[in-house]
């Protein structure tokens, strides 16, 4: 009898001492489950480096790889968000990272390097692999120290699993991480999985966490039927489910009134998808907000744009080499520039320019205003002055009213504001128009079947979408839109295949004396490409067919030139001419309808 009095009192003061014990926060549970499967990442690591030293054979290796990769999907969310640089270390592309100014060249270390000293036919670089393995062991310790001191509130952890969506449909099923392996789809099952995990245990805080939960559930379900990396179905998959989860996620963050992040990036923290009308801001990369955009400031710029006055000869402007109809290329080999002579490189379109962190073909250009300074100033393009510039304004009354209109608060006019109003016109050309944004955001009808074909083929067995990101499609790198890009192509002089040269321009090369940046030029936008022709920094390629049969043979290295630094896989895709026909259209449905 007691002993069941005794039971029951016992009983009583664990329910009254539970129910008095303050109940915990989702976000304080996200940071549990977070260290949790950080420890399983470690003790995994730890595993596989013993496992690496064992030397087993490759088939084992591998299979051990992929376990440890499968493991890390699982704290990328968090993992990326917080410590990206650390990150860089642990699951980073296998090229050397370069810091221009500190003059310093680091080696790429992580999973990637890794995958590729595995999953090879030659002999396994024991040594390297274990180096490699021990340094994978070290930075993933430090993520777990880093940790300690991060304290994450709900915001965090909606943008942490919003931007792990977009990095999903933009880096995660185009294979960029897993390029040897090949196991970007299961890796994006894991992703999806852990977005589920973490979500649920904000059931009770987000209203409508059914829905959420029901369309995950879907998304989950189209992964695990669909497992052929070249057949998968990327545009179903965005349309239909990644889409919609996020603005499900988008919807119970706000009903939930957790406020959305404002991290001042190119791509905002309050929009629901990647391919919202208005998802970017290019004025986050504004060194002072006093440059912001006004409707008076973009008609001054555009009618400086399109003045012969500015240029060293008065005999041309902007607009000579950026012409409208032609998506803002002028469609020649390489442009004319002062004198009416020809310059050495090929014309980009100027739209959604202002949609990545360095201009030019060399990236020499940090910002707009720089750039537009660069081009009257430099003798074989405008050969003209800033400082004419300004007093060609500060002497037409046209122009005087207009600058005073778009800049009241001043008193002088000063080439700073000149080469301001130019950029901010720059900044209003990102329309996201096309027919392939039509599509993301609803409208089946507006892609082809052929067109949707191409898009799949684009991102998954051609593998443009590696390096052309979506949903810019240049080389500003999602989900954070941090840094831009270039790439070591092999371009050549002409499209002759049989018989084929190297160009000899040394894009980044010429400013940046690294051998890994030699022929290095910026990854441009395929956005309205049916417009540019002809391709290319120096205008090589006359054609799309021309352009895809060169990447289809796997760059200049792959056609068995010496392109030692080459950033491109030499391997040859094996598109047949079925699939870059369908590729060249899906590039047409990028075309924005004009406005």
């Amino acid at each position: 009898m007691k002993n069941i009095v005794f039971a029951i009192f016992a009983g009583i003061v664990i329910f009254v001492l539970h129910s008095c014990a303050p109940q915990r926060q989702p976000h304080e549970l996200v940071n549990e489950k977070f260290v949790a499967d950080l420890d399983s990442l470690i003790l995994m690591n730890d595993g596989f480096l013993k496992t690496v030293r064992s030397k087993p054979g490759s088939e084992a290796l591998q299979k051990e790889f992929l376990k440890l990769r499968l493991q890390y999907k699982k704290v990328e969310a968090f993992a990326e968000y917080f410590f990206p640089t650390t990150v860089r270390m642990i699951n980073g592309a296998p090229l050397d990272e370069i810091e221009d100014e500190e003059n310093a060249v680091f080696e790429p270390g992580g999973l990637q390097v890794i995958e590729e000293l595995i999953y090879t036919e030659d002999p396994v670089d024991q040594e390297e692999l274990v180096r490699h393995a021990r340094k994978m062991q070290v930075n993933v310790k430090r993520i777990k120290m880093l940790w300690a001191d991060i304290r994450i509130t709900d915001s965090h952890v909606m943008d942490a699993l919003r931007l792990e969506m977009f990095r999903l449909i933009s880096l995660g099923i185009s294979g960029f991480d897993t390029p040897a392996s090949g196991n970007a789809l299961a890796e994006s099952e894991v992703v999806l999985k852990s977005f589920q995990h973490y979500t649920q245990l904000y059931k009770s805080k987000l209203p409508a966490y059914a829905a959420l939960d029901s369309i995950t559930n879907g998304a989950i379900a189209f992964l695990t039927q669909n497992k052929n990396f070249n057949a998968f179905d990327r545009a179903a998959f965005i349309s239909d489910h990644i889409n919609p989860l996020c603005r499900s996620l988008y919807k119970n963050q706000e009903l939930a009134a957790i406020p959305f992040m404002n991290s001042h990036k190119l791509l905002k923290g309050n929009v629901a998808t990647i391919f919202d009308k208005n998802a970017f801001d290019p004025e986050a990369l504004l060194s002072d907000s006093k440059f912001g955009a006004t409707a008076d400031r973009i008609a001054l710029g555009k009618s400086l744009f399109y003045d012969n006055r500015i240029s060293g000869d008065g005999k041309t402007n902007c607009g000579s080499c950026h012409q409208p109809e032609k998506a803002y290329a002028d469609g020649l080999k390489t442009s004319k520039g002062f004198d009416n002579k020809f310059v050495s490189r090929n014309a980009p379109s100027i739209m959604y320019a202002s949609l990545q962190q360095a201009l030019f073909y060399d990236l020499r250009a940090p910002s707009l205003e720089d750039q537009a300074a660069d081009v009257i100033h430099n003798k074989l393009e405008m050969h003209g002055s800033m400082d004419n510039v300004a007093k060609l304004v500060a002497t037409d009354e046209h122009y005087k009213r207009d600058f005073k209109k778009a800049y009241p608060d001043l008193d002088s006019i000063r080439p700073v504001y000149i080469q301001n109003a130019m950029a901010t016109f720059v900044r209003s050309l990102n329309p996201f128009n096309s027919p392939f944004d039509k599509y993301m955001r609803g409208d089946k009808k507006a892609l082809t079947d052929n067109q949707v074909k191409g898009f799949n083929v684009f991102m998954g067995k051609a593998k443009c979408g590696t390096c052309h990101f979506v949903p810019l499609f240049n080389g500003t790198v999602p989900p954070d839109f941090q840094r831009t890009e270039s790439e070591v192509l092999g371009v050549t002089i002409n499209a002759n295949w049989k018989n084929p040269l190297l160009d000899k321009d040394p894009g980044r090369g010429v400013h940046d004396q690294f051998p890994q940046w030699k022929n290095a030029f910026k990854t441009s936008s395929v956005r309205n490409i049916a417009k540019t022709a002809p391709y290319m920094h120096n205008g090589a390629f006359a054609t799309l067919q021309e352009v895809m049969e060169f990447y289809n043979e796997g760059g200049g290295a792959g056609l068995g030139l010496n392109v030692p630094n080459q950033t491109l896989a030499a391997d040859k895709l094996n598109l047949t001419q079925g699939e870059i026909a369908d590729v060249i259209s899906f590039m047409d449905a990028l075309t924005d309808a004009p406005e």
